[in-house]
């Protein structure tokens, strides 16, 4: 029934009302032909000017009208409502002030879209008129790709120049979504990455957004959100033609390779497309050079490891074998290896799956199983290639490690990985492959098992307090014959307050002596066999090393505990306390309804400000309102306390502090620890548009002017969490 259509402006009818030329029949025939707005059908027939529409709704909503454009559009205002509320009720948030948002409506006696507004931003909303037309184009403009991803774009680093090797002029004919701005953000994306020194790059995908995630020192952390149609649909179609994948296929994975130069380097990506249920999940690990030239003595080994890899690499015939998890290393050891004992007299062959980097010198090969070509079929081959060492990439059958001990026997230097956890377990996985016991116990070297873990920043790293350091290690350091002492780093600008700095291996070594041999080719159990090394002193333990790196002061007590295989005793936990009948409540436990979070706990808010007076009223205020406070003296100590894992749920800090002002601790939760979902806000003594475009900048939510009374206080920590999700 046409009767039934509705104006989506339906509430300027009755404003309308007998004006001239405005009939029944007028307003039936715009039902009639369905038109979307009342006013613009008005316009459009000539019956009103744009003029007449603005003074006549100005005349009987009493409220101005606003001539709104995208430029006329504060960022900051905008940012505080997202587009979902946008949308729902037409409306652009346009200025921001302490106590107010002015907002263009089309409706402005819409009562739901005020008290929703007033929520999120924790503002009295001004209302002002605009034409529905204006709202739309300016949000279709203001909510473009183009537009949001300039704005991200504002916001970052200028990226290094980035070209694809082999792709003429960025081809964009390929998606029509993809566009510079789009190849822009990519960029500038790959180009943190690098600079980090990150090894992976992910995009991954929730209901409400996209994170860009980078994995440093073997640490993922955020550094960028991306609103999810933008990184679903023209960043993940730029990463695939670049990589030369199929950009229709959206519901089966895609593997694909490209190369990049970036700030004069060729730089490999190696590109996984996955699809999830929020869309697909890209993840790019940047294959550098730099991985493969690290050279041997760079590796950070203890000098007893490094000496025995030293004998074995002096060696004509035997293998070595290198084991531990994925991304523990093993690749990078290999290589290092190999770049040391290359020499003109020698012949070097590798078969690989894939070839990561390229070893000058040395002859690579490529295992593709697909094509017939396997890790076994290359081996053989290889054999027939007078090779002096030969490096197999990773041994994963029986038929390989059959023909990598052979040919450990009979004249050749083989190195290859194995997925094992240590040493000792690694026989046994032979084993259960089929190779014969007398094959391994003459043919084997030397077998490590390593771990990455951060090193400690050399220019912040202290000793730790006598009074805090752990009993139970400072005893297992002395057994170890190791000086009973320990470093953790503090966080400095070079280490961007993190406390670390690069990786280092910590590596469990055996080398089998006559006895161990004896015991394996009779096939001893494990245990038999870890014991008789032990005994012979031919096995130097992950434990063992992890101290050495602890007491030298190369890492820290969190990184190595896992490793550790030492008794410690449970802390007695202390009895908790009995409350007191009759005891009054305090503020920080007031009766009525209180703020929670989704699994029921009260929301945490950190206050970092120098001033005590200011704390303490701050305290008084937010836990007056039911929520907890955690108290900082400064930037420094904020920073740290969140580095270390306790994050609050929110942020309230002072601009002006020693140490570590609020824009720099902004800067490092944002960058250094990619917390980009913590609702920051900033306290300044600055009423003014430059605090807001401040704010705005470093990445804050909001901001609160000095000296503020308390329900401000309130009415702001609220509306920022609800904003972000934590409570409604």
């Amino acid at each position: 029934m046409t009767d039934s259509w509705r104006f989506r402006d339906e509430w300027l009818i009755r404003a309308f009302a007998g004006a001239a030329g405005i009939t029944p029949q007028i307003v039936q025939q715009f039902r009639d032909e369905k038109k979307k707005y009342f006013s613009h059908a008005l316009i459009d027939l000539g019956t009103l000017t744009s003029e007449q529409v603005i003074k006549t709704v100005e005349t009987a909503f009493k409220v101005r009208h606003f001539p709104l454009t995208p430029e006329k559009v504060d960022k900051f205002a905008f940012s505080m409502v997202p587009e979902k509320i946008c949308r729902k009720y037409e409306i652009v948030p346009f200025s921001v002030s302490e106590s107010e948002i002015k907002v263009a409506m089309s409706n402005t006696s819409d009562f739901n879209a005020q008290s929703d507004v007033e929520a999120l931003t924790g503002r009295r909303l001004l209302p002002f008129f605009s034409l529905p037309r204006e709202i739309d184009s300016c949000l279709d403009q203001l909510f473009s790709a183009d537009t949001v991803i300039y704005d991200l774009l504002s916001r970052v680093e200028a990226p290094e120049d980035i070209m694809v090797v082999g792709e003429a002029n960025a081809d964009e004919s390929q998606d029509s979504a993809v566009t510079s701005p789009v190849i822009k953000l990519v960029n500038s994306i790959i180009s943190q990455a690098y600079r980090k020194r990150s090894s992976d790059i992910h995009i991954e995908h929730e209901e409400a957004a996209s994170h860009v995630r980078i994995r440093v020192d073997g640490e993922l952390k955020n550094i960028m959100k991306l609103p999810r149609h933008i990184a679903m649909g023209p960043v993940v179609s730029r990463i695939k033609i670049m990589s030369d994948l199929d950009v229709s296929i959206h519901m089966r994975p895609q593997d694909g390779r490209t190369k990049i130069r970036i700030a004069g380097a060729e730089v490999g990506l190696r590109v996984s497309i996955l699809p999830t249920s929020f869309g697909e999940k890209v993840v790019m690990r940047i294959l550098d050079q730099r991985a493969a030239e690290v050279p041997f003595e760079k590796l950070g080994f203890a000098p007893e490891v490094s000496a025995g890899l030293d004998k074995c690499m002096a060696s004509t015939q035997g293998i070595l074998l290198v084991t531990g998890p994925t991304g523990s290393g093993k690749t990078t050891t290999l290589y290092s290896i190999l770049n040391k004992v290359k020499q003109e007299k020698t012949n070097i062959v590798t078969a690989e799956d894939p070839i990561e980097y390229k070893l000058p010198g040395i002859n690579q090969v490529q295992v593709n199983e697909k094509q017939g070509l396997t890790f076994a079929g290359v081996l053989r081959s290889v054999l027939r290639q007078d090779p002096d060492i030969i490096m197999v990439g990773e041994i994963r059958d029986h038929e390989t490690a059959d023909i990598a001990f052979q040919a450990a026997m009979t004249g050749h230097l083989v190195l290859s990985t194995l997925h094992t956890n240590d040493t000792i377990s690694t026989i046994g996985r032979l084993m259960d492959m089929g190779v014969d016991r007398f094959k391994v116990s003459p043919g084997l070297l030397a077998i490590t098992a390593q771990r990455l873990v951060r090193k400690l920043c050399p220019l912040c790293a202290e000793a730790v307090e006598e009074s805090d350091r752990d009993p139970a290690i400072m005893e297992a350091l002395a057994d170890h014959g190791f000086e009973a002492v320990y470093y953790r780093g503090v966080g400095c600008k070079n280490c961007e307050g993190s406390g670390y700095v690069g990786r280092t291996s910590i590596v469990e070594l055996l080398m089998p002596d006559v006895k161990v041999k004896e015991l394996i080719n009779a096939g001893a159990v494990s245990d038999d066999v870890k014991a008789a090394a032990l005994d012979a002193k031919c096995l130097r333990t992950l434990t063992h090393d992890a101290l050495w790196h602890l007491s030298t002061g190369q890492t820290d007590l969190a990184e190595v505990e896992t490793y550790l295989d030492i008794k410690k005793s449970a802390p007695v936990p202390a009895p908790a306390a009995e409350p007191v009948a009759g005891e009054p409540q305090t503020a920080a436990s007031p009766v009525g309804a209180q703020p929670r979070l989704a699994d029921g706990k009260k929301p945490v808010i950190m206050v970092a400000d120098d001033d005590p007076i200011m704390r303490m009223l701050l305290k008084k205020f937010i836990e007056g309102a039911g929520y907890l406070v955690r108290e900082a003296v400064d930037g420094e100590e904020a920073l740290t306390s969140i580095a270390s894992g306790v994050v609050p749920d929110m942020l309230l800090t002072d601009i002006n502090m020693p140490r570590l002002n609020g824009m720099d601790l902004v800067k490092g939760i944002r960058e250094t620890l990619g917390l980009l979902d913590l609702p920051i806000i900033m306290l300044t003594t600055e009423n003014s548009d430059k605090s807001q475009e401040m704010a705005f900048k470093l990445g804050a939510d909001d901001y609160i002017i000095k000296p503020f009374k308390g329900n401000i206080v309130i009415a702001r920590i609220t509306a920022a969490l609800r904003r972000a999700g934590k409570i409604r």
